[in-house]
């Protein structure tokens, strides 16, 4: 529907004739007064055919709008785009486009894009919303960059210097403004850069700076004793070390080595105060004299001594609520920890356990210490956590050097935890070793050497082994049993240490005192198979048996020869020959065969 009113109005302003109705014409001119650039080809062909002078008016009109954005991109959104380039992965085609390709239609489509919109906005210092960063996002930003492009207009806005072109992370400025925000020192060559880009309100704000820096380094030096150091600059130790106390950092040693040096001891039992107010919550209270009750009180709360009733009191009248929680919680895990070690509890630590009703304290201890025991021993495998657990007595009594009994031994067979190499059996054998010599040490009765070189033995010691039966004169032993025994244990002392000469001889003179016993034979049958000698060995071992050997001895004697043989195709044709002769009694020698040996079988 045409409005009559405003077609009169175009009529009269492109000086048309009243007359003329022409709905079209009326379209056209509407389209040009919203935007020339609405017109389309269609449009313009009309008027060029139909009406050339509102055809010539129109594109006059056209053309200056035209160089208008033109201009308007070229001054103010290339170097816009110019200047935030770097934030964007854009090949160098597209950098082409920004800088160079500003044509009617670029420029128009530049304006209108949300991309030219954000980083104007962006270059005026204004803050972004959410959906224009993840806009920025979308568009291939750098976001790491981009984080630091922020916090640099950030800087820039706050110490009034956006009229600077420069906004990459990288440019001086950016480190300069970094400084001053963490109140830093600026370097000469800072100071120089800012002069020569003539940043006025920014030296003004580093001068403030360091006018209330001095006036704080005066007031820090009064409040921590400091007054006598002649220590003024801003760059010495003591600066740093008092702004350190101030936010409650504990003091290093070689700043701590300083004060000393300075004759500042104040100073350091004040750090000390410092120190302990911050880490137990208690610096409302401003006192900060060495000779406070309150520096008594947490001292004993540091060195892990219960309060008593007063010191409580006295945490209360000053609302140290949270204090006092804190002494407890710390004097509670200080208990589990020490019984989580292994220590007993002296009276006034079980009174004060009593008192406070933390019975559950020395349950959480064992159930710790049963855990560390069970790391030690290398069975975390083992599912009861309880310190209830006939184990954790166990364990107890090898971390304190107490020899386990036969109930125990019994346990942890059954439990599969007794077995040679294992901690616990290593560790069983060491206390019977050193039982039986610090016996012998007493006693002088020699039927202890034996027990001490098998007991080392097992527990894989044989060099101490040998030392507990050397210097022997046979001489002075009248049973034979007795000699025979010591030979043998020696012998395979020997044998461990892989001297089987010197094993030998020992399991041949044990013979010899004792032909009836079937331990030097077993010796001798051992000795063979770790020279490879399989056929000299079972003689040997049918010798034993004659004599009383069990068959689950001598198995274990011949796989623990096989475990030490390092020539291994001799292993893998003794392993062949030993499952050849009986595949169920020696079935624990087919993990000597390989796959190709056993093809071959």
């Amino acid at each position: 529907m045409v409005n009559k009113q405003n077609f009169t109005e175009l009529k009269t302003k492109y000086n048309i004739s009243q007359e003329n109705n022409n709905t079209y014409l009326y379209f056209i001119l509407n389209k040009a007064e919203i935007d020339i650039n609405l017109l389309n080809n269609t449009d313009w062909n009309y008027l060029k055919e139909n009406d050339p002078k509102i055809y010539e008016l129109l594109k006059e009109k056209k053309d200056t709008k035209d160089k208008n954005i033109e201009n308007l991109a070229k001054e103010l959104f290339t170097p816009v785009y110019n200047k935030f380039s770097f934030l964007f992965s854009i090949t160098p085609s597209e950098i082409l486009e920004y800088k160079h390709k500003f044509s009617i239609e670029y420029a128009i489509k530049t304006f209108k894009n949300i991309l030219s919109s954000i980083l104007l906005k962006l270059d005026s210092g204004s803050e972004l919303k959410q959906t224009e960063i993840d806009y920025l996002k979308s568009n291939r930003l750098d976001e790491s960059k981009f984080i630091k492009v922020l916090d640099f207009l950030k800087l820039k806005k706050q110490y009034k210097v956006l009229e600077y072109f420069n906004i990459s992370p990288n440019d001086p400025l950016y480190s300069i403004l970094k400084k001053l925000e963490s109140d830093i020192q600026l370097t000469d060559k800072n100071l120089k850069f800012l002069k020569q880009n003539n940043l006025i309100y920014v030296l003004k704000t580093y001068e403030l700076q360091l006018k209330k820096r001095e006036e704080k380094f005066i007031k820090l030096k009064e409040k921590y004793q400091a007054i006598s150091s002649s220590e003024n600059s801003l760059n010495s130790i003591l600066y740093q070390m008092l702004n350190n106390l101030e936010s409650g950092q504990l003091l290093k040693t070689h700043e701590l080595n300083w004060l000393t040096s300075n004759n500042l001891n104040d100073t350091i039992i004040i750090a000390d105060f410092v120190a302990l107010k911050f880490k137990y919550k208690a610096t409302e209270i401003e006192d900060l004299s060495p000779s406070s009750n309150l520096y008594k009180v947490l001292k004993k709360i540091h060195l892990n001594i219960p309060l008593p009733e007063n010191d409580l009191n006295f945490l209360k009248k000053r609302k140290l609520t949270e204090t006092i929680n804190i002494a407890m919680e710390n004097y509670t895990n200080f208990l589990i920890n020490k019984i989580g070690i292994g220590e007993e509890l002296n009276q006034s630590e079980l009174k004060w356990i009593e008192k406070n009703q933390r019975n559950d304290v020395i349950k959480l201890g064992k159930t710790k210490y049963f855990t560390k025991l069970k790391t030690q021993y290398e069975i975390q495998s083992f599912t009861d956590n309880s310190p209830e657990s006939q184990l954790y007595f166990i364990l107890q009594k090898l971390a304190q050097n107490q020899r386990l009994d036969a109930v125990d031994i019994a346990y942890l067979q059954d439990k599969n935890l007794f077995y040679s190499d294992s901690k616990i059996y290593i560790c069983f054998n060491t206390i019977e070793a050193e039982f039986y010599e610090a016996d012998y040490q007493k006693t002088g009765n020699k039927w202890n050497l034996p027990n001490i070189s098998s007991h080392w033995r097992k527990a894989d010691e044989p060099k101490k082994a040998l030392n507990a039966t050397e210097n022997i004169n046979f001489d002075k032993i009248k049973e034979n049993k007795l000699k025979s025994a010591i030979l043998t244990t020696r012998g395979g002392a020997f044998r461990d240490l892989n001297q089987l000469d010197d094993a030998e001889k020992c399991a041949r003179k044990a013979i010899e005192y004792q032909p009836n016993s079937h331990h030097p034979y077993t010796l001798m049958g051992a000795i063979c198979f770790d020279r490879y000698d399989r056929y000299e060995g079972e003689r040997w071992f049918r010798e034993a048996e004659k004599r009383g050997a069990s068959h689950e001895s001598i198995n274990a004697e011949i796989k623990k020869s096989l475990e030490r043989m390092k020539n291994k195709e001799k292993r893998i044709q003794i392993a062949k020959d030993l499952l050849k002769k009986d595949a169920k009694l020696y079935g624990w020698a087919n993990k000597y065969l390989t796959k190709n040996s056993q093809n071959k079988k």
